[in-house]
């Protein structure tokens, strides 16, 4: 727990803060130091907007609850987000810049002559080698990663929340619902709601991981390794998972053999 101390004494000192929190294994993490080191000079922003999942709010509001800090929530309506009704290759540049803009008004809000409050988000030291094209986004906007910056990897993120008994330790990662579709495609809102509906149906028959990934004929679906290894071994989980999709009026539905990668419509 050393590092993890070494990561207060860093929070400590760059105070107020508000934290991009998501609700995730890395954001819970920041925002359990953040409150740790800076008490009520630390806040847990949140974004509810078209692309996050609905059950990530519910999540990211109990554990910022446990955490004890102050979260404020802020809505992005789709309405709001012209440039990404067609899902443009830099889509993740757009969507972080959005949400990041959002956070900082509210942060310079709470500011005033002698507190003024800066952004820090969840990335960590594996990120910084990973596709991220929101990156630049943070870059640009001036918003810190003290995870990164002291060198957390996701693994040991995930080692030191559960010595915190920090819930959700173990989750999977989650991402946007903009991933689950083709560049350059128009989306609406109700696109997104029905993928997003898929993949909840899914998460109640005990899949954890799962990416509905939307092509111009149906859907290419990834698993991780476990639930993929328990559809193939199970038929009758294959057809009620076929069913999921078929009810929701997708035409096909194709199971992926390679299961779960990242970024794989990028």
């Amino acid at each position: 727990m050393q590092h993890y101390q070494q990561l207060i004494n860093h929070l400590s000192s760059r105070g107020p803060l508000g934290v991009a929190f998501s609700g995730g294994v890395d954001s819970t993490l920041l925002a359990k130091a953040a409150h740790d080191a800076l008490g009520d000079r630390a806040i847990a922003i949140t974004i509810h907007g078209p692309m996050q999942l609905r059950g990530e709010l519910q999540a990211a509001r109990e554990l910022a609850k446990q955490i004890g800090i102050r979260q404020i929530e802020l809505r992005l309506d789709w309405s709001e987000l012209p440039e990404l009704h067609t899902n443009p290759p830099d889509r993740c540049y757009r969507c972080k810049s959005s949400i990041i803009t959002l956070c900082l008004r509210q942060l310079a809000s709470l500011s005033d002559a002698g507190h003024s409050w800066s952004l820090v988000d969840g990335s960590n030291l594996d990120d910084l080698q990973a596709h991220r094209p929101g990156r630049r986004a943070l870059q640009e906007l001036a918003v810190g990663s003290p995870l990164a910056e002291l060198g957390f990897s996701k693994a040991e993120i995930r080692s030191v929340s559960r010595q915190l008994g920090l819930p959700g330790w173990d989750r999977p990662a989650q991402s946007c619902l903009l991933t689950r579709f083709l560049h350059d495609s128009p989306i609406t809102d109700a696109e997104l709601r029905r993928v997003e509906s898929c993949e909840e149906e899914l998460h109640s028959m005990g899949c954890r991981l799962v990416r509905a990934r939307c092509l111009a004929d149906g859907v290419r679906l990834e698993l991780g390794q476990q639930e993929l290894a328990a559809v193939t071994a199970n038929p009758l989980l294959q057809k009620a998972i076929e069913e999921v999709f078929a009810k929701a009026g997708f035409s096909r539905v194709v199971i992926d053999s390679s299961g779960y990668r990242s970024g794989s419509m990028d």
